[in-house]
């Protein structure tokens, strides 16, 4: 299967002159359900994507050329951040690449091609955005392993929605993949509120998420029994390999249920160091971890409640041997509590807050504001119970500001902070890069490479299950789920939403159109129903740009000027019939500029491949974006891993599958 990477790239206007009269945008809530009041509720994609953009800057392009759009988002943290999403706007029949891999590997190759694609895109760096142009491009070749959450492609975000509402998260890089102060599930959390605001339909991703060396979805399988991007509502999508949702399911639970008691003392002929770190996991637990599932839970919650490094600060009491400090040591430990509830107390927790807010909170139980403004003056990197007073100057407001810092897990023993003003360094008995190192070991010796001790006996299905888990990568999330096509007309309101699709008369078996949500004043008729269906498929579907629409199934063309309230019943799918004209569509293609012999020659996004046939020796019969090689003889496709080659070598020129090789060698000698 033949790599074919296209770059495309658009190239922006200079920095300063983009970012005067623009709006700003919060980063947390941007997109969140009634923040963009100008969207309208419950329209379909093409409508909600040209209202948001609509509070966007134009960056460049004008009308019929590949344009593009950005808009601000400030991220709340210190110092605030800015960060610029763009969202481009692909015309897909001047596109080098028309028919999308994406949708054919997730199974979705029966969809008609759009004319329009909207990439939704995040970079890493801004600036050499700037210089060199944004580049949207998606790979066609197989992707190699990034340390990313999906496939890799240079930027935090990239995401690509269909016209038709059917979208494919391309890339996702939170800090392991280079992002310098997003978080991944930041940007997840960014990505689904867009989608979900927008309408989108159903959005597919390849999941090569890794945490280090440690395949994310093998880990967090294990763990959770789904997916890291199950947070977020995206299920298993389609078979890799071969491998059904029923395996993959009873795989998870075959892992997940491997018994310590059994496997501890297996771990104990090959190495000391395993069953030290599970006993350690479990006598910190506080509660009996059971099984293999138990335990790598724990220590990913675990790790989301230390620390990173070791945290050093002075203990508050030794602000009272100040000069400057004339209270009670009664008097200034309550005020410093005053100051901490006033922090614990903010929205989102551990955000930075100014110096008056802090104080506008701690008035409400401390009077005496001399002694506030000492210990406001005072604090400052020190502990107060159970946590750390940060303060640090904001650089762009220069205010300043404070925050907390949660060292419950962390601190000595009680009593062993030294009270003089001292410093003191905050030691752990157990770091995150320790616990990190602790995961990566069991990871590899039990999951990813076991001992002869662990692939034999009861524990022989070990690598078999860690193989279906390693090979399921394809995850959808219906945004539609549950949702049934049905017509609606609200009392006294001035519209109609129908839900129609198409019945091409001696039409291509690849012609099958999705239904389509169809906007109507109340008092149409069904002529203009026929009309309004047949622009809205022409301006969304290549294959479709010529289609007419002749009548209304199960309605005579003798009723085209009566309404349609009264003809059609609520709740059922209205289908319109017409026919596609072909010379009509070379005129277009020539209109376009489109060569001659270069028209549309696939209507669908897995059309156009002839009698290409997938039969491969794991179950596959179909594309799941894996590499396969064709065999020279039959003709049939199938993985090379199936066939024994490594994915390190090349196909070999010649290529005969194993059944093919077979019946060679039952051949009879010839005389």
């Amino acid at each position: 299967m033949a790599a074919n990477d296209r770059t495309m790239a658009i190239s922006l206007g200079s920095s300063r002159r983009r970012k005067r009269g623009e709006m700003l945008f919060r980063f947390e809530s941007f997109c969140q359900p009634g923040y963009l009041a100008s969207l309208p509720g419950g329209g379909a994609f093409r409508d909600n994507v040209r209202a948001l953009l609509g509070l966007a800057h134009l960056e460049a392009g004008a009308q019929g050329e590949t344009r593009c759009w950005s808009f601000q988002l400030e991220l709340h943290r210190h110092p605030p951040t800015v960060v610029r999403l763009f969202v481009v706007e692909e015309e897909v029949g001047a596109s080098p690449q028309r028919q999308c891999h994406l949708c054919r590997h997730v199974g979705w190759g029966r969809n008609l091609i759009c004319t329009k694609r909207f990439h939704f895109v995040l970079p890493k760096r801004e600036l050499p955005v700037e210089a060199d142009g944004l580049n949207y491009g998606i790979n066609h070749g197989p992707e190699k392993p990034s340390k990313g959450t999906a496939t890799s492609r240079g930027h935090l975000l990239h995401g690509v929605v269909h016209l038709n509402g059917f979208g494919h998260l391309v890339a996702l890089h939170g800090f392991e993949g280079g992002s310098d102060f997003i978080a991944g599930h930041q940007i997840m959390d960014l990505w689904d509120r867009i989608c979900a605001t927008l309408n989108v339909r159903m959005v597919s991703l390849v999941d090569t998420a890794r945490k280090g060396h440690m395949e994310l979805r093998l880990l967090h399988g294990v763990a959770y029994g789904d997916t890291w991007f199950g947070r977020w509502g995206y299920r298993f999508g389609r078979p890799s390999y071969g491998v059904a949702l029923q395996s993959y399911q009873q795989s998870l639970h075959a892992l997940q249920s491997v018994p310590l008691c059994v496997l501890v003392p297996h771990l104990s002929c090959f190495s000391q160091d395993l069953p030290v770190v599970v006993t350690k996991y479990q006598a910190i637990s506080g509660h009996k971890l059971l099984n293999l599932g138990d335990l790598l839970r724990f220590m990913l919650e675990l790790r989301t409640r230390l620390p990173a490094t070791s945290v050093t600060a002075m203990d508050y009491r030794g602000i009272m041997s100040e000069a400057s400090c004339r209270w009670s040591a009664k008097r200034v430990a309550m005020a410093a509590r005053a100051v901490v509830d006033a922090l614990r107390r903010t929205e989102p927790p551990a955000r930075w807050v100014t110096r008056q807010e802090v104080r506008d909170a701690a008035r409400a139980y401390i009077g005496d504001t001399g002694l506030l403004d000492f210990v406001l003056k005072s604090l400052g990197n020190h502990i107060v119970g159970n946590y750390v007073v940060r303060r640090a100057m904001n650089p762009v407001t220069k205010v300043l500001e404070y925050c907390l810092e949660d060292v419950s897990s962390v601190l000595p023993a009680a009593g062993s902070v030294p009270s003089g003003g001292g410093k003191v360094r905050v030691r752990f008995q157990l770091t995150r890069a320790q616990l990190m190192r602790d995961l990566a070991h069991l990871y590899r010796h039990v999951l990813k490479e076991p001992s002869q001790a662990l692939t034999t006996g009861a524990f022989g299905a070990i690598p078999v299950a860690v193989r279906m888990v390693l090979d399921t990568k394809h995850f959808v999330k219906d945004y539609h789920e549950g949702f049934a096509p049905i017509n609606s007309v609200g009392v006294g309101h001035a519209h109609i939403n129908l839900c129609c699709t198409l019945l091409v008369r001696d039409g291509s078996p690849e012609v099958v159109a999705p239904y389509e949500a169809v906007t109507l004043p109340a008092h149409a008729t069904v002529g203009e129903l026929k009309w309004e269906a047949q622009r809205v498929f022409r301006e969304m579907y290549l294959g479709l740009r010529t289609f007419t629409a002749e009548s209304v199934v199960g309605l005579g063309v003798s009723q085209d000027a009566c309404p349609v309230l009264g003809l059609i019943d609520l709740g059922s799918a209205v289908v319109v019939e017409g026919a596609v004209g072909e010379q009509e569509e070379e005129a277009l293609a020539a209109d376009e500029g489109i060569p001659p012999g270069n028209e549309v020659t696939a209507v669908s996004e897995g059309g156009g491949d002839g009698e290409r046939v997938v039969d491969c020796a794991c179950g596959a019969d179909d594309d799941d974006g894996e590499r396969m090689a064709c065999c020279d003889i039959c003709e049939a496709w199938q993985h090379t891993r199936c066939a024994g080659i490594k994915d390190a070598d090349d196909v070999p020129h010649v290529f005969v599958c194993s059944r093919c090789d077979n019946d060679v060698l039952s051949f009879p000698p010839l005389a």
